[in-house]
């Protein structure tokens, strides 16, 4: 097979996996983001805060279904297609019961939250934690099925009982997980901001509802790729020693992420002090592309650094002068 053939498969499974794990990410930071929002005592926002977590959590639901039906997909075409492969992920009961069960158990939470809007809506508290606890399973989720994927890629054995789940102290795991987190909160107010522009027409608000909700969705993506800034210098401390030669996949994966990025920021560090933001809603989009550019990078780099035998049969060996 040509080689640009294998760089473009080895591409757009990475785009792919990226518009997929984004938006898992942010389908557990949106409840996170909205039961906060809710909690606000200001009166005369509450009509735009009660039609903003709406509007984002039917918005994590749609995205929750679509995810729930790539996954059953996915689960059957590797049963089928690679078997060799399928314990890692689908052996009972570990790891399966552990993902499927916080898998199962955090969208019963979200559906919980969204389906009790109505009958909740002035106990906030109460409805607040739902939508916490909504979060905290689907992180937990996040976080089994890492642990789940880790034997994988280091080629180890498939997990025979529940001990896949606490992982060694020196593990790149913990590095990765730190990341994810805050990342959530980030990619949950990036996707929804960007959400909120394709849903303008449709659900038209008013320019007021609009400019408050764009404003309060870059504050959240801004504030939450900041805080994973730190998580992140310590990833990248930890990949350092795999490094060695700076390859193709290396240099692109880097030069991606760095961009997408900054273009986020850039994007979102603006439109967050706007007052009419809605004027400005096409650096919304930007920002979503660009986080997913640099979502599309940071996956590609792991899978070069970590499983580089995937990006070894995906990408010609050509490999980067060290700078």
């Amino acid at each position: 097979m040509p080689e640009a053939v294998h760089a473009a498969v080895f591409w757009t499974a990475m785009v792919l996996f990226a518009v997929h794990l984004g938006l898992a990410l942010t389908g557990a930071g949106i409840p996170l983001i909205t039961s906060l929002v809710g909690l606000s005592k200001v009166k005369r926002l509450k009509i735009f805060i009660d039609k903003f977590g709406q509007q984002a959590a039917t918005f994590a639901l749609l995205g929750g279904l679509w995810l729930f039906l790539v996954l059953a997909v996915a689960g059957a075409a590797l049963a089928f297609l690679v078997p060799a492969k399928a314990p890692y992920y689908l052996g009972l009961p570990f790891p399966a019961a552990a993902v499927a069960g916080s898998i199962l158990a955090g969208a019963a939470a979200f559906l919980t939250y969204r389906g009790s809007w109505q009958r909740l809506k002035t106990q906030k508290p109460l409805h607040g934690t739902i939508g916490l606890c909504a979060t905290l399973l689907l992180w937990t989720a996040f976080y089994a099925g890492l642990a789940a994927a880790r034997p994988l890629v280091l080629n180890l054995p498939p997990a025979p009982d529940a001990a896949f789940l606490l992982p060694p102290g020196d593990s790149l795991f913990w590095r990765i997980f730190a990341l994810g987190l805050p990342l959530s909160i980030g990619l949950a107010g990036t996707f929804t901001g960007a959400w909120l522009v394709w849903r303008r027409d449709r659900d038209d608000f008013g320019r007021d509802y609009y400019n408050f909700t764009m404003r309060l969705s870059a504050r959240f993506g801004f504030g939450g790729l900041l805080l994973a800034l730190p998580a992140l210098g310590w990833l990248g401390l930890g990949l350092v020693p795999l490094a060695g030669e700076l390859t193709t996949v290396l240099a692109v994966s880097v030069g991606l992420f760095g961009s997408g990025l900054l273009l986020t920021l850039a994007c979102l560090g603006f439109v967050m002090v706007q007052e009419n933001a809605l004027r400005h809603k096409v650096l919304l989009v930007a920002a979503f592309l660009g986080v997913l550019a640099a979502l599309t990078g940071l996956c590609a780099a792991l899978a070069g650094l970590c499983a580089p035998e995937l990006a070894a049969v995906s990408l010609p060996a050509t490999s980067v002068r060290p700078l």
